[in-house]
This record gives structure tokens, C-alpha cells and sequence, in this order.
């Protein structure tokens, strides 16, 4: 074990201990959502089921809150909702990936190990250089492959920006591993290029599975490749996008998923026009913290997508905070009337208790929670006759709280934490509603720091992130339509660890 290794793990180490030792900083960190002990977490990696647990990896830097030298931190769960921390998986120690562990996947093996695939970044003089890399483990300690990186500039029969090549995603089909990774063309514009092995260590190249096109975007980053309900799936995260409001795109950093035909003998991705927007892809969360999501398949045959709630664009860690950066609740997904549809793991029911029902008249006010965590599930429904807004304010006075607007009448729904702790750079969005259907449902999830909200049983979802000064705070919801609004909410309860 290296001294850069040893050191990541007594850190890791001493933030627990920290954690465990106050209730100050046990009550600002989220119930149900996975957020790393201490330092620095972004993208989900190497989200696997192995040896009957579910592994989460994250890309980590365990010296600060501000984003560093990656390395892998590791988490496994019995049920997604409760993260046991595991050893740190991989730093960044070797000749292959001195300069950072970057993003990756897993798969298991029929031997009964787990290879996780990365991305080393290295140096050329001043340049850094991006290769693909792997190790192989059992659960807790991983070992990196000796003959690192397996996928280099030598493999890829045309020139690319070196700088960016990252992120594989790693697969079995018909005896044989497949890898795609992203690269950035010489156009600057974003592609996924597609590797073929018999072994998981020597690679050779397929081809272009899909790119850029019509100024889409520039460089992509996290691809996942699926298949779900007898539809390819192509998820991406493409970066510097122009906002386009009616496609459902923002300015900057997006997440998008495709869907198609995967043909394995000419590799390439053939995608479908998206029913959303006339685009070849759509956006999977319209709020603003969700980025580089990952999804695995279960042994109970669920699909299930977990993304890193933070966003690039706006830092909003408080100074104080030993942790920056958390994780979606874990989706299940499902594709049918040519949508996606997200929603939340069927295991968050079982922090469901107190349900109480509420009656909203038109043009009144109601205090849902009063002075109590931010830990809650609220329900309800509009009919299609009904205009006019609704607000839901979470927060004690008008200086520090957030808002969420929903309106009727021109379809959209905005999220503002402008009066919060810290806002950030980006601290309101917009987005358009789904088409109107008899009834439109509305689900919100709320944790200490976060709002994820269902819509229309997971046709779109909204998810922001925040943080408040207080802990206790009161829920209202203001009605400003024509008609009354049936609400029932429930509070979440389970002990923080």
C-alpha cells in the first residue's frame, strides 16, 4: 500500500470520526442521500451489484471540498438508502494515473471478481494525458492491472484532443467485453468511440459510435450504455450547450439520454428522434444540480440510475461544511409510451410515517411542516381545468429560504434559492412542463439539502440542491389558482450514520 493511498485512508478516517462525534455536523448532512464523509465527491462511478450488495464508487478528493487529485471513494448498501463506507478504492499512485483516477465503471466476472475500469490521467512534458486503465477486486481492496494503461492514443487509428479521453463504460455481451469512452474531436465537438476484448486487458478499436452533430454541444463526458424495456439506450453528459428552453436544454453542462438501435457488427448507435423535442436526445433531469449519471441492472431485473447532485456551474458548499458534493436518490427506470420514466426506489417507502392530509382552498395559505428537519414526501394533484400558480416556500422568514413555482397557466416550473445560505452562481431555473393530462401529480422528495421532484409519475423530474442556515424549518404552500389542492405528506425517518 502506497503513502498516497495510506494517507487518502487515515483522512477518510478521521472525517468519520469527526461525523460521529458531533451533532452539528450529523444535522446538516442529508438523511437518504449518499454524501462522502469528508472532502470532495462528484460523479458516480463503477455503480454495480457484487456479491449480493450494491457497490457505489465516486470520484473523491479527501483533502478539501474543492474538487482535487481524484481518487475512488467506495460505499456499499443493502438497500440504497443506507451507505456503509468502505476502504478507498483507488488513488492516484501510479506511473498509469499519478495525476488523477478518473471516471469509470465495473462489471463482475464469472470468477467471482470485480474489474473497475478508469481513467488514469498522466503527464506528457506539460500536457496531461488521459488513458483508459483497470484493476480487479473482490469487494474492498482492488489491486491495478501491472501492465496499465490497456487503452491509449495508439489504439485510436485518427488524431484527438489527448487532453480528453475519459470515462469508460465497460460491458459483457456474447463472451466478449466491450468499452466506449469519450474522446473531444479536432473540431472540439464531443464523441464516444467503442473497443472490443476477450479479456478485458487488450483492446481494439471499433470505431465511432456516435458524435456531435449540428453544434449539439462541445466535449461529453460519463457515457452508459443500456438496455431497457427492448430499447437501446445511449446516456451522455455533454458539455458547453447552448440553452434552448423549448428542447428542455440549459446553458452549459447537461445530461442526456438517447435511445435506438446498438448495432454490434457495424458499431454504431443509430438514435431515434426523441419525443420530447424532435432532438436525437433529451434532457433526464431538468433542475440544476444533476450531472454524470450511472445506472446498473439488478438481480431483481430493476434498472436503477443514481447522478451526482451538484452542478459544475454553481458552487454552493458552505465555508463551514467538512463535505461538498451528494448523490441523487438512487431511480428506477422504465421506458414505455416512448418516454423515460424516474422515480424513486420502492425503498424509500419504508421511511414513510405520518401521513397527514391537507385542504388548500384558492387563494389560502397552509403551513404543511412547522419547525421540523426537511425530511418529507408531499403529494398532489392539479386537473387540467386549473390555472394559476402555486408556491411552496421551505424556510423561516423572507430572508433565507427556498421557492418552488409552479404555473399553470404557462406550464412551467421554476426553482429558486436565490434567499438561501449560499445561491451560487446559478441559483433559479425554468423548465417546461409535460403536455397537460387529465391530471397533472406532482411528487417531492425532500431532504436536508435537497428537492427532487417527481412529475407526473416520473414523465420529468426537477431536482436542486440548497442549503439553509437552520435545520428546523417550516414548509408552506401558497394556492393561487382557481381550484382547491388536495395534499398529503409524510415525514422520513431513519437514524443518520
Amino acid at each position: 500500500m502506497t503513502e498516497i493511498f495510506e494517507n487518502a485512508q487515515k483522512k477518510q478516517k478521521e472525517f468519520s470520526e469527526k461525523i460521529n462525534s458531533s451533532k452539528e455536523i450529523l444535522a446538516q448532512r442529508p438523511l437518504f442521500h449518499f454524501a462522502t464523509p469528508g472532502g470532495w465527491c462528484n460523479d458516480p462511478n463503477g455503480f454495480s451489484e457484487f456479491n449480493g450488495k450494491v457497490h457505489l464508487f465516486y470520484q473523491y478528493h479527501p483533502y478539501s471540498t474543492q474538487w482535487g487529485p481524484m481518487h475512488w471513494g467506495h460505499v456499499t448498501s443493502q438497500d440504497m438508502l443506507t451507505w456503509n463506507l468502505e476502504p478507498v478504492a483507488l488513488a492516484p499512485d501510479s506511473n498509469a494515473d499519478l495525476n488523477g483516477c478518473f471516471s469509470g465503471t465495473a462489471i463482475s466476472t464469472e470468477d467471482g471478481k470485480q474489474i473497475l475500469a478508469y481513467t488514469g490521467v498522466s503527464k506528457d512534458g506539460d500536457v496531461e494525458i488521459q488513458n483508459q486503465c483497470i484493476a480487479f477486486g473482490e469487494g474492498k481492496i482492488y489491486k491495478k492491472y501491472s501492465k496499465n494503461p490497456v487503452i491509449t492514443a495508439k489504439n485510436i487509428p485518427f488524431a484527438y484532443n489527448k487532453e480528453h479521453f475519459r470515462d469508460p463504460k465497460i460491458w459483457k455481451k456474447d463472451g466478449k467485453f466491450y468499452m466506449v469512452c469519450v474522446i473531444k474531436q479536432l473540431d472540439n465537438c464531443g464523441a464516444m468511440v467503442i473497443f472490443e476484448s476477450k479479456n478485458a486487458k487488450k483492446w481494439t478499436f471499433k470505431g465511432i459510435l456516435n458524435s456531435s452533430r449540428n453544434d449539439f454541444s462541445g466535449m461529453w463526458e460519463c457515457p452508459d450504455i443500456l438496455n431497457l424495456d427492448g430499447r437501446d439506450f445511449l446516456i451522455f453528459s455533454p458539455q458547453e450547450m447552448k440553452a434552448d428552453y423549448n428542447a428542455g436544454f440549459h446553458e452549459g453542462n447537461n445530461s442526456v439520454y438517447a435511445t435506438g438501435i446498438l448495432d454490434y457488427k457495424k458499431f454504431k448507435f443509430f438514435p431515434d428522434i426523441r419525443a420530447e423535442n424532435r432532438c436525437f436526445a433529451a434532457q433526464i433531469d431538468y433542475g440544476i444540480d444533476f450531472y454524470a449519471p450511472q445506472t446498473t441492472k439488478l438481480s431483481d431485473g430493476r434498472t436503477i440510475l443514481i447522478a451526482w447532485m451538484q452542478s459544475w456551474e454553481s458552487y454552493i458548499t458552505p465555508e463551514n461544511y467538512l463535505w461538498s458534493g451528494m448523490m441523487t436518490i438512487p431511480r428506477e427506470l422504465s421506458f414505455k409510451n416512448n418516454r423515460l420514466y424516474q422515480n424513486p426506489i420502492r425503498e424509500l417507502e419504508t421511511l414513510k410515517t405520518d401521513e397527514q392530509n391537507s385542504e388548500i382552498q384558492p387563494g389560502k395559505k397552509e403551513k404543511i411542516l412547522n419547525q421540523q428537519e426537511r425530511l418529507f414526501e408531499l403529494e398532489f394533484s392539479v386537473s387540467q381545468q386549473t390555472s394559476g400558480t402555486i408556491k411552496i416556500i421551505l424556510g423561516n422568514t423572507e430572508d433565507e429560504y427556498v421557492l418552488v413555482k409552479i404555473d399553470l397557466f404557462e406550464q412551467s416550473i421554476y426553482f429558486d434559492r436565490s434567499k438561501s445560505q449560499t445561491p451560487g452562481k446559478i441559483f433559479a431555473r425554468k423548465a417546461k412542463l409535460p403536455p397537460k393530462e387529465e391530471n397533472t401529480k406532482f411528487r417531492i422528495i425532500g431532504d436536508t439539502c435537497s428537492l427532487e421532484i417527481f412529475i407526473d409519475d416520473g414523465k420529468m423530474v426537477f431536482t436542486n440542491a440548497f442549503f439553509l442556515s437552520q435545520i428546523k424549518t417550516d414548509l408552506l404552500i401558497r394556492n393561487e389558482t382557481s381550484q382547491k389542492i388536495n395534499c398529503k405528506t409524510w415525514k422520513l425517518q431513519k437514524e443518520k450514520i
